[in-house]
């Protein structure tokens, strides 16, 4: 069941709302709900745009270590070694 929520808009905002895609949201509601939903949907985006930095971050941090720490010798790690 729809609870019924009202809300103090800006100018700017009313005018988007207006001025939408009355065929694929015919609706007030439905235009805001579907922008909410996908604001929802960036902000998770967001956080695991986030995590994924972190874990590139570590995966550099590992690389460098490695190049520095590991003397590579083609006849024992073979020629396409990279560190």
């Amino acid at each position: 069941m729809a609870v019924q929520k009202h809300f103090r808009l800006p100018e700017d905002v009313v005018e988007k709302i207006a001025s939408r895609d009355r065929g694929k949201y015919p609706t007030e509601n439905s235009y805001v709900s579907m922008a909410i939903r996908k604001f929802s949907v960036y902000e998770e985006q967001e956080e695991i745009r986030k995590e994924l930095l972190e874990i590139r971050n570590r995966v550099e941090e590992i690389h460098v270590f490695c190049r520095n720490g590991f003397s590579a010798d083609s006849d024992i790690y073979g020629k396409n070694f990279s560190y």
